[in-house]
This record gives C-alpha cells, sequence and structure tokens, in this order.
C-alpha cells in the first residue's frame, strides 16, 4: 500500500541542513502492507509532518520513487492523484473542519464526494456519531465545539468512508484516556479489515499500551523500522 525507495523531500527554500518540522525528509526507504498499522514517531521536528504530507499526496518527492495504493507517483496524472486522495483518510492535528457547515455535513463530505445516495449518506453520518458520542451535536458548527470534540468530529470524517489508508497526525492529543482507547480499538479494527494505518504521536503510553511495527524518524531521516 505505501512503498517509498530513497525518497528525499523539502519544502521550497528551505536548506538541507535545516532541523525543523517541515525540513527535508532524507534518503526514506520503506514498505507498508495493506492492512499495516505503523506508529510514526520521533521528536518535533523530525520529519513526520513532511512525511505525512507526502503520502497524503500533498506534496511530491524532490527524489527517489514513492508509490502509494499501487500507483507509482512519477507516473500519476495530476486527476488520478485527486480520485486517489479521495481513498486517504487524514487526522489532521489542527483538524481543519470546515467552520460554516455543521458537524452532520462535515461527516458527510466525504461520502457526498463519492456521490453516495443521501438516505445511506444520513445512515452512515447518524451511526458514526453515535460511535464519537456526538448524536446531540450534530447541528452544531465547530467554532461552538471543544476540542476535544472538534478532534472526534475529525476522526468520523477521516474514516465514514472506508478509505484504504488512514493517515493520523496526533490524533488522540485532545482526547481522554477512554476515547483515545475506543479510537485505537477502531484503528485496530480498520487495519483488520485490511486498511493500512499510519499514526503520528508523541504518546509514548500509548505506543507502549498498543504495541505495533515502529517507524522512527529523526532530523529528516528514518533511524529504526522494526
Amino acid at each position: 500500500m505505501i512503498r517509498l525507495h530513497d525518497v528525499s523531500f523539502r519544502h521550497e527554500g528551505v536548506r538541507d541542513d535545516v532541523r525543523e518540522d517541515g525540513a527535508a525528509l532524507r534518503r526514506l526507504s520503506f514498505d507498508v502492507p495493506q492492512g499495516g498499522f505503523r506508529w510514526l514517531l520521533g521528536p518535533s521536528g523530525a520529519g513526520k509532518s513532511s512525511l505525512l504530507r507526502l503520502l497524503h499526496l500533498a506534496a511530491r518527492p524532490t527524489s527517489g520513487r514513492m508509490e502509494i495504493l499501487g500507483m507509482d507517483m512519477d507516473r500519476t496524472r495530476r486527476a488520478a492523484l485527486a480520485r486517489l486522495r479521495r481513498r486517504i483518510g487524514v487526522v489532521h492535528q489542527d483538524f481543519r473542519l470546515l467552520p460554516d457547515l455543521p458537524v452532520f455535513d462535515n461527516i458527510a463530505l466525504p461520502l457526498r464526494l463519492q456521490h453516495r445516495p443521501e438516505d445511506e449518506v444520513r445512515d452512515e453520518v447518524l451511526s458514526i456519531l453515535d460511535w464519537v458520542g456526538l448524536r446531540a451535536r450534530a447541528t452544531a458548527h465547530p467554532p461552538h465545539l471543544s476540542g476535544g470534540e472538534q478532534q472526534r468530529v475529525a476522526i468520523a470524517r477521516a474514516v465514514i468512508h472506508r478509505p484504504a489508508l488512514v493517515l493520523a497526525d496526533e490524533p488522540t492529543n485532545a482526547l481522554d484516556d477512554q476515547q483515545a482507547s475506543r479510537l485505537m480499538e477502531l484503528f485496530q479494527d480498520l487495519a483488520g479489515l485490511g486498511t493500512t494505518i499510519v499514526v503520528a504521536t508523541h504518546n509514548d503510553g500509548l505506543v507502549r499500551r498498543y504495541p505495533a511495527h515502529e517507524l522512527e524518524l529523526a532530523h529528516g531521516r528514518l533511524v529504526r523500522d522494526g
């Protein structure tokens, strides 16, 4: 599902020796199979956010070869990338909810982009609202939600369309321990059904509680894959 070979990346105007978030990734090589779960670890500035940007197809590698969901990024046209991106669910650290849309419509967006029937959309959204405990907030707008509620909406939106790949950047930061455990159980269930999961976190306790294969970055380099 994910294959990187000798991949390097840097934002325009960022020197190779800069060691801050968004700095260069240097010659990364690793594979993640279908249904694989990967912790993405490393200190702030290690390059985790840059790697997630590449995996979400928000940027292309500066060099090297990258395949996502069986597609070679060097040979994939822009229109195909847009379709491929719809098969990826993303939980951003800053949520990125649409403030002018109520919770229901934020969550429904991936299904509507797939042109699913509206009665099916309603059933799916109400079901996942029950799962995240937010059915009573279905008509609320994101600015009126707490940080934890916004996080749960972002998670629901990322997984409702059963994507082939889920990328999560610190998805438990605004959740209490019980909610974090429920999220990890959901991720494990999705992986069991064939969804590939990559979760970036600084939460060492969570990693110990849910041991899995780890990708660890330091200064833009992959220092551990195991």
